[in-house]
């Protein structure tokens, strides 16, 4: 390693003398502060750059070629590189195969021979890409002569990430007044670390041109799976997306879905492959013993293969551990019995179409039988590494565990799935440099050749780390945790980069402390009853708490929010400053939850100074969530203001529930709550009977315990992604009327549309309370529209919950979530 370093620092030092000795005729010289300036508009960070000369040119003095026969990435990368030069020169660019012009700087694009050759010329340095790592998609920058900058590759997406680079270079400056754009007559040679970098779910299939100009090039995706009339099986993809793909050197492999979780035409249809055993109504035992497993199978592959643009097939396997108990089946380890099946039905595709790759899905159900997965999948076939538990997790762990690591280390294929995110279920903000730099950099060192990786809902919610991801897994050890968030704080235009660069550097280790406990996820399917059940004390170190050992690392931790907000309010960012409010309200949380759980350890037999205790903490903790509240509801707004999904929804919702939960405990053990009207309540739900004589239907929930005074109350409706549909909402009215009487009198009103679905949108509803009556009975009535009777059986499920809350005055308004 120590030889390769000196090399590669000795190509860069001779590149550098070669470039002074013909600085009079290369342009106008760059300082070293210009360079680096440059440089930060350049994500990922090339291997070796040097920057010592640009040229100053109007559209008229620019050529772009292309060598004959340029295949469409290369077309491609012209047409961009084209249009960013126009918008600075504000004129078009010509693109052509051919330039006469002498006195015209020519950019020149296209593939080099093996002997370094750019279409019969010497390109220094050309020659060298073919040795490098992941050769078929490095790139040369390098200029020949003073009036020529050659853009190349071995292939022709070394050419597509070659302009990439130049693009983003020439972006750095503004538009001149003279009409002229500054090239870097650069030198660069560039190569990825991990040959695939992408990611699946999410926005991952229309974020196709956003992850290329990052040079990601990997999108997996689902297909519709089903069967013709004749029972084969039918594997559906979009053109329209595979044409994307292919524009932006994305490489979009399918995925065939968990083997239990196979669409229920299949099952229905094929009652033979139903297996023996229990199983419910998402996750089904499947007999792999069938023939008929195998030919489903390869139909779809086959179906899939069709496309010249598809060379790789992902198939998941099972998740749950739900297996066939037939005679047959039970002979064979489940997960070894479904990679012989899928094998088999790869190799029956591979008759159609040789070069097909296989690689399969390793899941949380397979945990425990990897080893012998391995050693049933043949050396071509590839293996990702997803475990729901061990892969969707932000700890400080590391990932990759020692029969994986091994299984690398033999030079076999191995990709991972691991969430750039908080948490794979709920939606809250972290830009955490140093937790993705972690990630890439055990990947690029324990030799894995696949990064997928999983930011739901969207990369809205996540372009930090999904770009800090992108960075490190093609240069592991290029930049700092500060230089990248430098970086990105320089491309996203904030007011002072280096402040946001300290921001993102400061905060997110203490990201890092919250969110490697995943307390959210807890919160989100457990509440906090677990840390506030009587006769057990919260402890330090572990659980929710593990990267908080002692009392005092929460007081640490809040310090250096507060450091990291007083840079946050000077960027003019909102969505910094909000991160910054949802990170200080989760520590002030923890510390909260772990203060009471200690007082109330003792239960009813609490002394006075515990309740005391009690009673604070709970006050902490009030004031805690409702930062991290209002924090987040604000947050969401300004990354995705068109729509929140439901698991941001969920989020909110969990905090709510932390409060309630906490509330309820404080009151059962006679601590009390001064805030108890505040906290969030369930008034009511509904289900598929609520809408059985039609979709148009008004409910009616009484709410009387919960309103006792007068005030500003609010209703929300909650979408369980159990359902396939959610509801919308018309209107919610607050009536009263006397307990033996009718009919009821309307005292509020909030009429708007609502959303309560997988994207909701304005699923809250105000109502305003002006005078309050102890003998009146209150309701809220709500007008929703739900599923319709003629939804397909297995799309007419439609589950939820409608919440009621009073809230304070003094606290910041709640956006509709």
């Amino acid at each position: 390693m120590r030889s390769a370093h000196w090399l590669a620092l000795a190509v860069v030092l001779s590149l550098s003398t070669a470039l002074l000795a013909t600085s009079e005729s290369r342009g106008q010289p760059v300082g070293k502060e210009e360079a680096t300036q440059w440089t930060q508009w350049v994500i990922p960070l090339p291997h070796e750059i040097v920057i010592e000369h640009k040229v100053l040119a109007s559209a008229q003095q620019i050529a772009i070629t292309l060598l004959p026969g340029a295949s469409l990435l290369e077309r491609e990368a012209a047409a961009e590189l084209a249009d960013v030069l126009a918008q600075k020169t504000g004129a078009k660019i010509n693109v052509g195969t051919g330039n006469t012009n002498q006195n015209v700087l020519e950019i020149v694009l296209g593939c080099c021979d093996k002997d370094g050759k750019l279409a019969g010329r010497e390109a220094p340095g050309a020659k060298r890409l073919f040795t490098l790592h992941n050769s078929s998609q490095a790139y040369r920058i390098v200029p020949l002569g003073p009036r020529t900058l050659a853009l190349l590759g071995t292939r022709a997406q070394g050419v597509y990430y070659a302009a990439k680079t130049l693009k983003q270079l020439i972006s750095s400056s503004p538009a001149s007044a003279q009409k002229q754009a500054a090239i870097p007559m650069a030198d660069v040679t560039d190569w990825p670390d991990l040959a695939e970098r992408g990611l699946w779910g999410g926005s991952a299939n229309n974020d196709m041109a956003w992850m290329a100009e990052r040079k990601m090039n990997l999108v997996e995706t689902h297909v519709g799976l089903s069967l013709d009339a004749d029972g084969h099986g039918v594997a559906a993809i979009s053109q329209d997306l595979l044409n994307q793909a292919t524009r932006h050197a994305v490489k979009l492999v399918p995925i065939v879905t968990h083997l239990e979780q196979l669409p229920a035409e299949v099952l229905a249809r094929l009652p033979q492959l139903k297996g023996v055993g229990k199983h419910d109504v998402d996750s089904a035992p499947v007999c792999f013993s069938q023939p008929k497993a195998e030919e489903i199978l390869a139909d779809w592959f086959m179906c899939l293969v069709r496309h010249p643009e598809i060379g790789d097939v992902n198939v998941w396997l099972s998740e749950d551990n739900v297996a066939c108990q037939c005679p047959k089946c039970k002979t064979v380890n489940p997960y070894v019995l479904q990679t012989q099946v899928i094998v088999r039905a790869w190799q029956r595709a591979k008759r159609v179409k040789p070069e097909l790759r296989l690689r399969l899905l390793l899941t949380q159900g397979s945990y425990t039988s990897n080893d012998k997965v391995l050693a049933a999948a043949p050396r071509q076939v590839g293996i990702t590494y997803y475990d729901g538990g061990r892969t969707y997790e932000s700890s400080r762990h590391p990932m990759i565990y020692p029969l994986l690591e091994k299984y690398a280390a033999e030079g076999r294929w191995l990709g991972c799935y691991p969430q750039l995110t908080a948490s794979w279920r709920v939606v809250t903000p972290w830009s955490g440099p140093q937790f993705i730099k972690a990630r890439m950099a055990e990947f690029a060192a324990k030799g894995l050749q696949c990064l997928c990786g999983y930011a739901t809902p969207s990369n809205r919610f996540y372009e930090f780390n999904v770009t800090a991801a992108a960075e490190w897994s093609w240069n592991a050890r290029g930049r700092s945790e500060r230089d990248f968030s430098l970086a990105w704080a320089t491309r996203q235009g904030l007011a002072d980069p280096a402040k946001a660069a300290d921001w993102a550097v400061i905060l997110g280790p203490v990201g890092w402390d919250v969110y490697g406990g995943h307390p959210l996820l807890g919160w989100v399917y457990g509440g906090v009853a677990d840390i506030l059940k009587p006769g057990t004390r919260a402890k330090l170190g572990s659980g929710r708490f593990i990267y908080f050992p002692t009392p005092e690392h929460f007081d640490a931790d809040l310090a250096t929010c507060d450091r990291a907000m007083s840079l946050a309010q000077g960027l003019r960012s909102p969505a910094l400053v909000e991160e910054t409010h949802v990170i200080r309200g989760l520590v002030g949380m923890l510390k909260g939850l772990y203060l009471m759980a200690d007082a109330t350890a003792a239960g009813k037999k609490m002394t006075a100074g515990e309740r005391h205790r009690a009673a604070d903490a709970l006050s902490l903790l009030d004031r805690a969530n409702r930062e991290a509240r209002e924090g987040l509801l604000n947050w969401g707004h300004a990354v995705s203001p068109q729509y929140l999904p439901c698991r941001f929804d969920d989020t909110v919702d969990c905090l709510d529930r932390v409060m309630t939960e906490a509330s309820d405990v404080a009151i059962g053990l006679g601590v009390g709550d001064p805030a108890q009207s505040y906290r969030v309540r369930r008034i009511g739900g509904w289900t598929n009977d609520t809408f059985r004589t039609g979709p148009s239907q008004q409910v009616t929930w009484p709410v009387s315990r919960f309103i006792k005074g007068p005030g500003h109350y609010e209703v929300a409706f909650h979408y369980d992604d159990r359902g396939w549909y959610g509801i919308e909402v018309q209107q919610v009215r607050l009536v009263a009327g006397a307990k033996d009487a009718a009919p009821l009198a309307e005292l509020a009103r909030d009429r708007h549309q609502g959303i309560s679905r997988g994207q909701s949108n304005s699923a809250t509803y105000q109502l305003r309370l002006k005078t309050y009556d102890p003998k009146q009975r209150y309701s809220v009535v709500a007008d929703l529209v739900g599923i319709r009777l003629t939804s397909p059986n297995d799309r007419s499920a439609s589950v939820g919950a409608a919440t009621i809350r009073q809230c304070k005055e003094d606290a910041r308004r709640s956006h509709d979530h």
